[in-house]
């Protein structure tokens, strides 16, 4: 088997419903790489649309996704990026994640608390058992 430099390598583009491009990122086998995303990525449930280029080399594939990054501004890149665009107002302000995921998660859940303003809900068998809330949230609703 050839060196993963060497390697044909895909670059994939997630959207949203309405086309907004969520991430961009390279692998030599984006089936799998969709299924580590569903488990660990807090934004895969909003992907609606993947699409997958695939390039010649992985450093081909690479400087690929650099210039898409940069010039596509995804929404969830942090890599490459000069400042997170996602928005409250663009998405739910709540949700649920039971403790298992975020056992996984955390980083990913207080990230998206803190730049997209959304309140997540620790659930146990279902039940809400606690929540991380934005600072500014948090800090109106004891005022």
């Amino acid at each position: 088997m050839p060196p993963l430099t060497d390697r044909p390598t895909a670059l994939y583009r997630c959207k949203d419903t309405t086309g907004r491009l969520l991430y961009v990122g390279v692998t030599t086998d984006p089936d799998v790489r969709f299924k580590r995303h569903e488990g660990t990525a807090p934004w895969w449930p909003l992907v609606a649309e993947r699409l997958v280029d695939w390039h010649p080399t992985r450093p081909a594939a690479e400087e690929a996704e650099a210039t898409a990054i940069k010039d596509e501004s995804p929404l969830y890149n942090r890599a490459g990026s000069d400042s997170p665009q996602a928005l409250a107002e663009d998405f739910p302000v709540e949700r649920e994640v039971s403790k298992n995921q975020l056992r996984l998660r955390l980083a990913d859940v207080l990230h998206a608390s803190a730049v997209e303003g959304r309140i997540t809900y620790i659930t146990s068998n279902g039940r809400r058992v606690a929540a991380i809330a934005p600072l500014a949230v948090a800090e109106a609703r004891t005022t």
